[in-house]
C-alpha cells in the first residue's frame, strides 16, 4: 500500500477523547476531528452497482479526509510518484487522510455515507482526472 493514505479506526469509547465514537442504546456520537481547521465540508452517498463509484481523481495540493459514517467501500489508489497500485477496504468508523499525487476512486462493496473535509477551498484545476486504476 502506498505511504499516501492513512487509516485510522475512531476508539470506541466513553472517555474523553479528542477523536472517538460513543456508541449507546440512544445513538452514536462520533468526534471526528477536534481542533482542526478546515474550510471544506461535504457528504456523499454511494451505492453498490456497477459502474457507481466517486473519485477517479488525484490532487497536486490538497489532503483530502474522510470519515466513513456507515457501509464498505474499497478504494483504489495509485501513488503517482512511485506508480504503485494497490487497494483497500475502509468502513464504518474509519478516518481516512489521502495525500496529494495519490490517484484514488472510491466503489461500495455495501452502500455507504461519507463526510469529506479539508483544509482549503475547493479549487477545480486541484481534481484531475485519472482513469489507470
Amino acid at each position: 500500500m502506498t505511504e499516501k493514505i492513512h487509516i485510522e479506526e475512531l476508539p470506541i469509547t466513553e472517555k474523553y477523547m479528542r477523536q472517538k465514537r460513543l456508541i449507546q442504546d440512544r445513538g452514536e456520537l462520533a468526534l471526528i476531528e477536534d481542533g482542526m481547521e478546515f474550510q471544506h465540508l461535504g457528504y456523499f452517498s454511494l451505492k453498490k452497482g456497477k459502474g457507481y463509484y466517486r473519485g477517479g481523481h488525484y490532487h497536486r495540493r490538497k489532503v483530502e479526509h474522510f470519515y466513513m459514517v456507515s457501509g464498505r467501500i474499497r478504494v483504489q489508489l495509485v501513488d503517482l510518484d512511485t506508480g504503485k497500485k494497490s487497494e483497500v477496504v475502509i468502513r464504518e468508523g474509519h478516518r481516512v487522510t489521502i495525500y496529494p499525487n495519490c490517484a484514488h476512486r472510491f466503489e461500495a462493496e455495501e452502500e455507504a455515507q461519507v463526510i469529506e473535509y479539508y483544509n482549503s477551498m475547493y479549487e477545480p484545476e486541484d481534481d484531475i482526472h485519472y482513469s489507470e486504476f
